[in-house]
C-alpha cells in the first residue's frame, strides 16, 4: 500500500474469479471476520454488499475504490439515488432534496443524497412488505 493505493497481484484476481465461479450470487452470502482467539463478528449487510462489489470488480481485472466527496454533481447524485438526472432535478425543485448553486452548476451534499437513497430504499422495502402481506391475506398463488 502506497499513499492509500493497494496494488493487486494477478494471483489475488484469480482467487476472486475462482470464488465467484464457485459462489456466483455473492448477495446471498453473509460475511464475517474472526480475529485470532476471538469470536466471529458479522459484517453488516451494507459493508458485505460493498465487499461483494469489490470482489466482482477484482475478478474482472480492475477495481477502483474511492470515497465520495462532500459535494456531488447532479449526474453523480442521480446515479447514486438510481434516478435520471431530470428526475433528480424535480426532487430538487420540489424541495425533497436540498441543493445549492456553485456558479451556474447545481451541487448537492453527499449526506443529503445518501439520506434520500436510504429513504427511498426503506420505502421500497415497506411497499414490498405490504404487497407480501396482501398476497398472504388473499392467498394468491
Amino acid at each position: 500500500m502506497s499513499n492509500g493505493t493497494v496494488f493487486v497481484e494477478e494471483g489475488l484476481r484469480e482467487q476472486a474469479a475462482d470464488l465467484l465461479g464457485r459462489v456466483p450470487d455473492l448477495g446471498s452470502l453473509a460475511f464475517a471476520v474472526t480475529a485470532e482467539n476471538e469470536a466471529e463478528t458479522a459484517i453488516p449487510a451494507e459493508l458485505a454488499s460493498f465487499l461483494a462489489q469489490v470482489l466482482r470488480g477484482l475478478a474482472r481485472g480492475r477495481v477502483s475504490v474511492e470515497t465520495l466527496p462532500d459535494e456531488l454533481t447532479t449526474t453523480v447524485a442521480a446515479e447514486l439515488v438510481g434516478v435520471s438526472r431530470p428526475t433528480l432535478m424535480k426532487l430538487v425543485h420540489t424541495g425533497e432534496l436540498e441543493a445549492h448553486r456553485v456558479g451556474t452548476h447545481t451541487r448537492l451534499r453527499t449526506t443529503d443524497v445518501l439520506a434520500l437513497r436510504r429513504s427511498r430504499a426503506r420505502a421500497r422495502r415497506e411497499a414490498l412488505d405490504a404487497l407480501r402481506d396482501l398476497d398472504d391475506e388473499f392467498g394468491v398463488d
